[in-house]
């Protein structure tokens, strides 16, 4: 049943693609701006991911070692900033999808 389903929607894209109003501009737009969701959701997934993690683990020290609260506190928001950071990472690569499409 699967297979039957895949050779259907490759033979419907390669018909697509190769009639001769198929606009390939369109279809680069298209792909930039499923790219760029993609990135952006793996960002904030992954985001939101290693800031639990990472805060998780903090309280788990914490409550094993209170006489190293300042020390692992410290280290938590200097991870998290850099957690924080792969966002907005993504985002300038969402961006660069989406406005820098080269125009086949």
């Amino acid at each position: 049943m699967f297979d039957i389903q895949v050779v259907a929607l490759l033979s419907t894209v390669i018909g697509a693609v190769t009639n001769p109003g198929f606009d390939i501009h369109a279809a680069a737009a298209l792909g930039g701006l499923i790219g760029a969701g993609i990135i952006l959701a793996g960002g904030a997934i992954g985001a939101g991911i290693g800031d639990g993690l990472v805060t998780s683990r903090t309280v788990e020290g914490i409550a094993r070692q209170p006489e190293a609260r300042g020390q692992l506190l410290t280290t938590m928001f200097i991870s998290v900033g850099l957690i924080e950071a792969y966002p907005i990472i993504a985002l300038v690569f969402a961006l660069l999808l989406i406005f820098a499409t080269p125009h086949v």
